[in-house]
């Protein structure tokens, strides 16, 4: 029986039966004091039913009193009883307690209630989870850096390596590699604060694409690869330019990583109704379904991913849906790799 079914019963039951208190009362009263008349005048009558009334209400008084407080008591049961077992599982869970049973099972606004309870618990058994995988998977990827230039200053120290600078640039580059992390873990730590917010301003796309290719066009042409920028120069948007290279940056560097020597990258910028679309096009490796499925996801890494740290793709999504946008992915293995961004012009 739903809860507010139950409640709206058990009142019309606590109320039929006072009513029927009350009319017992009053007829039984009624019917003994006029069997004691002998009438002779309509004085009497009046007297005798009117101490009637009086002991009617007397008695459907003290009747009454009884009947509530143990209704009241029987009543506030059922009805808290739930409650409390609700209240119970909502503790259990702030102690830290998980994978939990409900044991009220009916199917009305508790029973609601206490579903939306257990998949909360599900969720938090699976969000602690993922954060023991994440906290683990971070220790080590910072411990990798940090073990490498350590086994270098160790050998420097020991004589077995010299300094030089081969050497000393291997160092930098562990350490530019610990700081890139640390930094992509800023930049998502603040993403998924929520008082995180994008600082829009009217900006010409196509210049910011072309100041994204500018900073990495030094590694672009060291592996020879082949860029190639079809956009329309007219298209100017409310965005946060900061971001959006951001965004660019990410996608570009996951294109080179896929591209082999003397590939193409090719990005395109048009404009729809209320959007501008961009297309970053690889002929790289690309990626199977699994990959295609998953590649925005915190921490996940292909079989064929670039050496990266699974961070990248998840702040790249997080910016281009904080711009009220999308970003879609189209891959088949060895065919390349399309992303798709579609941004409002503002929002």
């Amino acid at each position: 029986m739903k809860f507010n079914i139950k409640i709206a019963f058990i009142v019309a039951a606590f109320t039929m039966s006072m009513l029927f208190i009350i009319t017992v009362i009053l007829l039984y009263k009624g019917h003994e004091h006029l069997m004691m008349l002998n009438i002779t005048n309509s004085q009497e009558v009046i007297h005798h039913f009117d101490l009637a009334l009086r002991e009617t209400a007397l008695w459907s008084i003290a009747l009454l009193l009884i009947v509530i407080m143990i209704s009241s008591l029987l009543i506030a049961r059922i009805l808290t009883k739930p409650i409390h077992e609700m209240n119970k599982f909502a503790l259990s869970l702030v102690k830290g307690k998980r994978n939990l049973k409900i044991n009220y099972t009916i199917d009305d606004q508790i029973g609601q209630l206490g579903q939306s309870l257990l998949k909360l618990d599900q969720t938090l058994t699976v969000y602690e989870r993922r954060r023991k995988e994440m906290t683990q998977e971070l220790a080590h990827e910072i411990r990798n850096p940090l073990a490498s230039v350590k086994s270098y200053l160790s050998a420097f120290q020991d004589g077995i390596l010299n300094p030089t600078t081969k050497n000393l640039q291997a160092c930098t580059e562990e350490m530019d590699r610990l700081i890139t992390l640390i930094g992509e873990l800023d930049t998502l730590n603040d993403i998924n604060h929520p008082t995180f917010k994008i600082s829009k301003n009217d900006c010409n796309i196509a210049k910011l694409i072309e100041k994204a290719v500018t900073g990495v066009a030094s590694e672009l042409l060291e592996k020879e690869i082949h860029l190639k920028l079809e956009v329309d120069e007219t298209i100017y948007a409310e965005v946060d330019e900061l971001r959006i290279n951001q965004v660019l940056h990410n996608i570009i560097k996951n294109a080179m990583y896929h591209v082999s020597k003397e590939g193409t990258i090719k990005i395109t910028l048009f404009r729809e109704e209320t959007h501008f679309c961009i297309l970053i096009y690889d002929n790289g490796v690309g990626m199977d379904l699994e990959i295609r499925n998953r590649i925005f996801e915190w921490n996940y890494r292909g079989k064929n991913a670039y050496e990266g740290r699974g961070i990248g793709m998840t702040i790249t999504k997080k910016l281009v849906e904080a711009h009220g946008g999308e970003i879609t992915v189209k891959s088949n293995l060895n065919e390349g790799t399309t992303f798709h961004i579609q941004i409002p012009f503002s929002t």
